[in-house]
């Protein structure tokens, strides 16, 4: 099979292989592979001149501002220890406020266990359910501290996370800062084995170019800094699956700009059922490229606006292209490829899966040049012959997301929010 395989890639002529190779060659070589090769190349002559020279560069914390951390969390009574374990004592200026949101379990008890014996910690109580950025919002009600963290109640936070993530703020033109989220538990299962994966790549290398290229969109909502003037601006979080992205999206729209400090980690679990992976991914790819990027927030596209700025612009473009055009493009030329040539489909997705695992290697590469935990790093990328599969999965979880988004406004049903709560909140 292999000398079949090599005779019939051989014989293709060049512009029959760009057609098998087109969506690897103008989508994801320069988007994932070729643009993060860059950074890390110029990153490793900054820090080889640097080396040549004796200078050592060692990260200081000298911003020190107060700081509140919110957990709001609903039925998390077994969950919430471990959070407020990792960040109580780990910074100098701190407040925790811990907001159960009409839990049904015993959240609330544990968390006032926890307050009793640990200076610092308030805890609030929503008699109903109301959803995760109501109860945010009744947090800042009892805090007037100058940076606001927002933390999911199932997150651990590592060692000086906290003081990591609040020194990017020392910039006064920085209104939020993302974390970066790391799996906690990748080797349970294939599945949360690919979730560590993607985090690795997606949320902490793809963050660090996207913060240099000042275009990124998304602050995590399991672990984010926000300056509380910046906070106050945006009028807090609004009701949504993708709060988080809303809310970034509004204080760029403030005029402050969005950074990340990639070795602030924030350590939270993967899914390890194959449907609860694929029932989060479809409820966050309908509210990213049409209901937020496309209707919500399409206002920073009016080149004609006062307020208009390229980099705002960018970043929509950026999701406009990549998660729109080319995610409906890619389905329509691996169809139409699969027309026009039926006798070698065999061989043109062998061809298509080599090709992927080139990319994968370059992305792996840049990965582990950025980590501090380079052992446990290279185990979660041992998984990566098999990522081709799962990228063809989340692709497909798109497309289906975004289309029932575009036509039936999908995300205004789901149950991520009480309905009362839904059905309140303007329908963009």
């Amino acid at each position: 099979m292999l000398t079949d395989w090599i005779h019939w890639l051989t014989c293709l002529h060049p512009d029959q292989l760009v057609a098998v190779l087109g969506a690897l060659l103008f989508i994801d070589t320069p988007r994932y592979g070729l643009s993060k090769l860059v950074m890390c190349m110029w990153d490793m002559g900054r820090d080889f001149c640097c080396w040549v020279r004796g200078v050592s560069e060692i990260p200081e914390h000298t911003y020190c501002p107060s700081v509140c951390v919110v957990i709001a969390g609903y039925n998390e009574e077994k969950n919430i220890g471990a959070p407020l374990q990792s960040i109580w004592g780990t910074y100098p200026r701190l407040e925790i406020i811990v907001v159960d949101d009409g839990s049904t379990d015993r959240m609330v008890d544990a968390a006032h266990r926890f307050a009793s014996h640990h200076a610092g910690v308030s805890v609030l109580r929503l008699p109903n359910r109301t959803g995760k950025s109501p109860a945010l919002n009744m947090a800042l009600l009892h805090t007037k501290a100058e940076v606001i963290i927002g933390l999911d109640a199932d997150a651990e936070l590592g060692p000086d996370a906290i003081w990591e993530v609040v020194q990017p703020l020392i910039d006064p033109r920085v209104g939020i800062v993302s974390g970066a989220v790391l799996g906690r538990n990748p080797f349970v299962n294939l599945a949360t084995w690919f979730q560590a994966y993607e985090f690795l790549h997606s949320v902490f290398v793809g963050r660090i170019l996207m913060a240099r290229l000042g275009i990124l969109g998304i602050s995590s909502g399991a672990f984010s800094a926000i300056r509380r003037t910046a906070l106050d601006q945006g009028f807090g979080w609004d009701e949504g699956s993708s709060g988080d992205l809303d809310l970034t999206l509004r204080i760029r729209k403030a005029g402050h700009k969005v950074a990340f400090a990639p070795y602030a980690e924030c350590y939270t679990d993967g899914l390890p059922s194959w449907w609860a992976l694929i029932k989060q991914r479809l409820r966050w790819d309908r509210s990213v490229g049409i209901r937020n990027h496309s209707r919500k927030h399409i206002d920073m596209a009016y080149f004609w606006s006062r307020n208009f700025r390229m980099r705002d612009f960018l970043v929509l473009l950026e999701s406009w292209y990549f998660s729109l055009f080319c995610m409906y493009g890619i389905w329509a030329w691996f169809v139409w490829l699969l027309w026009q040539r039926p006798e070698g489909s065999g061989y043109m997705l062998f061809t298509l899966y080599l090709c992927y695992l080139v990319f994968e290697i370059v992305q792996i590469f840049s990965a582990l040049y950025y980590t501090n935990h380079l052992a446990r790093d290279l185990l979660i990328c041992a998984v990566f012959p098999l990522v081709p599969i799962y990228q063809l999965v989340l692709l497909t979880v798109r497309l289906v997301a975004t289309t029932e988004e575009i036509f039936l406004r999908t995300s205004y049903a789901e149950s991520f929010t009480p309905a009362r709560i839904r059905n309140a909140t303007w329908h963009w």
